[in-house]
């Protein structure tokens, strides 16, 4: 239920986030992690709404004063930072507010903008607008209005817009940017996870470790918590990937797979991520979730490269034609089933991302651009 409070630990809180049936609708508020090591707490993510920020405004008051208190955002899209003023509530000598230096920029931070660049890199190959399996028309008359004004005050102005429009649901916004700190500002350094050396930060003394992912986004981090051996992993675990133009499909499987090692080593023993209904505890509930996101992308990768290899130069809608018709594979049923409108993201668009970045090679004009294999796409 959105909003619910669960005390995983003493001094450590999980706040349950959202996903509706319909992201057209109402907001995709993400969870929220809340520990306290000391003296000294931390607040991992912010979401938005009412319901979230009254919960965490519960779990601040619980707490009470501390010397120093820190927010950290995993990223910057909107559904993880519209309470992030909460920041300034909490009693505390000392604040500090964290962010990959590629979120606090000003293009990153006004959605309707950066979504607007994300769809019109996004339209060199195909119409993203045409993308989508429900409310046709409603995309088809947003599609006319991007070109026709478009060719009078510019697409990307329009883009935005139109996104304006769309975003007005994360209303209030209140990511408090005057607080936020770009974590690169200080210098990586490594950090043994797993047997792995993964770079990141360390924050007071070593109770939190931020781990350097650019793998959803170009600029989001992992958030572990050594004490409880819970890991933060924002939205790389988002089951469909890669999900935007600056996500790294192959940054993206790296992360899942520190994850897995870390879980099987017995350093996870919890996990919560962006937008799963629950905390995940015990390997037993871990490595299934973290095995099957990897074997169903796996899945997904061998039935497109599949599909290219009987027929090469196919659009994008060709190939998800394909791939929709390929029943016998579970993974087709599971991805259709968390596309648009229950996930923000369009399979179609996933395919292209995906397929640029296995290196085939987009070939045609602009929207109606076909995909060739290459000696360099990787089958």
């Amino acid at each position: 239920m959105l909003g619910q409070t669960t005390l995983l630990a003493e001094g450590l809180w999980f706040v349950q986030g959202e996903m509706p049936e319909n992201v057209d609708d109402a907001p995709d508020w993400c969870n929220v992690v809340i520990y306290r090591s000391a003296d000294r707490l931390y607040l991992i993510d912010s979401s938005g709404g009412t319901a979230m920020r009254d919960s965490i405004e519960g779990v601040l008051r619980e707490v009470g004063p501390v010397r120093a208190a820190t927010l950290v955002n995993t990223h910057a899209h909107l559904d993880h930072i519209c309470n992030n003023d909460l920041i300034l509530q909490v009693q505390a000598a000392d604040r500090h507010h964290y962010m990959g230096r590629g979120g606090t920029t000003a293009a990153t931070l006004d959605a309707p903008r950066y979504f607007a660049a994300q769809f019109d890199q996004m339209d060199t190959y195909a119409d993203p607008f045409t993308s989508y399996p429900v409310n046709r028309g409603t995309y088809r008359l947003a599609g006319w209005l991007r070109d026709g004004l478009g060719l009078v005050v510019g697409r990307r102005r329009v883009l935005g817009w139109l996104f304006g429009l769309q975003f007005k649901k994360f209303r209030p916004v209140r990511d408090s940017r005057p607080t936020m700190e770009a974590l690169d500002e200080a210098a990586l350094r490594p950090l043994d996870l797993a047997g792995r050396s993964w770079p990141g930060w360390s924050l007071g003394e070593g109770e939190v470790l931020l781990l350097q992912a650019r793998a959803h986004c170009d600029h989001d981090v992992l958030v572990y918590l050594p004490e409880h051996r819970l890991l933060c992993m924002g939205d790389v675990t988002f089951p469909i990937f890669p999900t935007w133009a600056d996500s790294d499909r192959n940054r993206i499987l790296a992360c899942l797979r520190l994850a897995l090692a870390m879980t099987r080593s017995g350093e996870v023993s919890v996990l919560a991520d962006g937008h799963g209904g629950r905390c995940y505890r015990g390997r037993a509930e871990i490595e299934p979730l973290l095995e099957s996101i990897l074997a169903d992308h796996e899945s997904f990768e061998r039935v497109l490269t599949e599909t290219l290899a009987q027929t090469d130069g196919l659009t994008p809608a060709e190939v998800y034609a394909r791939f929709c018709d390929r029943v016998e594979e579970p993974v087709v049923g599971r991805y259709r089933a968390l596309e648009f409108p229950r996930t923000p993201v369009s399979l179609q668009n996933v395919i292209v991302t995906t397929l640029l970045q296995l290196g085939y090679d987009a070939r045609g004009p602009r929207r109606h651009k076909r995909f060739y294999r290459t000696s360099s796409s990787s089958i």
